[in-house]
């Protein structure tokens, strides 16, 4: 994951962004924190909250963006249409696949349960007004994410990267952004969403 992202530049679908422009970043599925350490590295004007659920990962997560003290905020949460508790698929743990952690909803809590926020929430409770970039890559959840409750806040979002997870996902992402005027393309694994009405 280092590879990909800081040699492979997994995140070159942004180079034309102007740093001066990107103010809040949402990561969803930060992982350990390469993500956000290189978006923070990437745009020095740039705010970061990164979302991980996954217990283990957030510890790295939370020592790799230290030296970013002031413009990262971690957060021990996955991310969900709403806000809600969540029960890690057993079938992913243990795997040595924790990059790739799934959860399900649930009505219980217990030591594999994880709190789920939706990314309303998280705008509402950053003090920004739009999210300048949206990150998100968790493993399949964004299907649940881009089904339902993403009104309100999609149009406050000025770019997307996302790694969609298969055919359904896909579906019902460009189901959500259709009609958001944004220009679509691909870069690698990533689906990448520009706003096309942006102020330059």
């Amino acid at each position: 994951m280092f590879h990909q992202i800081f040699a492979t530049r997994e995140y070159r679908c942004l180079d034309d962004v102007q740093q001066d422009k990107v103010e809040l970043i949402v990561d969803c599925g930060a992982n350990v924190g390469y993500s956000a350490a290189y978006f923070l590295s990437r745009f020095p004007n740039s705010e970061v909250i990164a979302l991980e659920p996954d217990r283990d990962n957030y510890k790295v997560l939370k020592r790799n963006v230290a030296p970013y003290v002031g413009r990262s905020t971690t957060l021990n949460v996955a991310v969900w249409s709403a806000c809600t508790t969540l029960q890690l698929d057993e079938s992913t743990q243990g795997t040595g696949r924790e990059w790739g952690r799934q959860f399900t909803a649930s009505r219980v809590q217990g030591s594999s349960t994880v709190q789920a926020l939706d990314i309303d929430s998280v705008l509402k409770d950053s003090g920004y007004e739009h999210i300048s970039l949206l990150k998100i890559d968790i493993e399949g959840a964004e299907a649940e994410v881009f089904a339902k409750n993403y009104e309100s806040w999609l149009p406050k979002v000025d770019h997307i990267v996302i790694e969609l997870h298969g055919p359904e996902c896909e579906k019902i992402f460009h189901e959500a952004i259709r009609g958001q005027d944004f220009s679509i393309s691909s870069c690698d694994e990533l689906t990448v969403c520009k706003r096309a009405d942006l102020p330059t």
